[in-house]
């Protein structure tokens, strides 16, 4: 229990920084979406903290598009 519970942390700790990223960087989530291929309908799901709602593929492809360095965490 303890490790499903730092690794929700940890999880959620990523996608926060990936909404940050996206709002400090100005991104346009339509060209995000085109460049990704994830709908922006999928995207949403970060600034409205669903974040357990994205699969693992969608946040590795956002998380490399962003170019955000996983290891800050």
């Amino acid at each position: 229990m303890a490790i499903e519970s730092a690794a929700d942390e940890v999880a959620a700790e990523l996608v926060q920084m990936l909404a940050d990223e996206i709002r400090r960087s100005g991104t346009d989530p339509h060209e995000l979406a085109e460049v990704t291929g994830i709908g922006e309908d999928r995207l949403e799901l970060l600034s409205v903290g669903a974040w357990e709602n994205l699969t693992i593929r969608e946040i590795a492809v956002i998380t490399e598009t962003l170019d955000v360095e996983l290891f800050s965490l």
